[in-house]
């Protein structure tokens, strides 16, 4: 079904810029998909739609995902203490962050956190215990 839709957008001579979870409701989550005219990037138009299907329409043309600052902060997962994040990483390694999450310019212990997560996962999925 996702197929289809970025198909019926291309079809109709737009194209997805990016995807944001936007807020949350009691328990339900909001998103919006933003689309550009092809030729034409002051044009646009924007749907409100469920987390879920943004995302895979996102993941399906390769745009990118943003998430409210606030709902990564306060729904996300933290498995580190940002404090005890002791790990030394260079600017290459850390994951790409939007300027407006950091107007500093700082490297994201956050995002460095991210990466730290998502290495142990993978190796711990390739069973290379001695690297997790």
């Amino acid at each position: 079904m996702y197929q289809v839709v970025k198909d019926m957008i291309e079809k109709m001579g737009y194209s997805v810029k990016l995807v944001r979870v936007t807020k949350r409701v009691h328990e339900a989550y909001f998103a919006q998909l933003y689309l550009t005219k092809v030729g034409d990037e002051t044009e646009s138009v924007s749907f409100d739609l469920r987390p879920s299907d943004a995302i895979n329409i996102a993941v399906r043309c390769k745009v990118p995902i943003q998430v409210n600052k606030y709902l990564a902060y306060s729904d996300g997962m933290r498995v580190i203490e940002s404090g005890k994040l002791s790990v030394q990483s260079t600017a290459s390694d850390v994951l790409p962050h939007a300027e407006l999450d950091q107007p500093s310019g700082q490297p994201c212990l956050d995002s460095e956190e991210f990466k730290i997560v998502g290495d142990l996962n993978e190796a711990i999925s390739q069973e290379r215990y001695k690297d997790a």
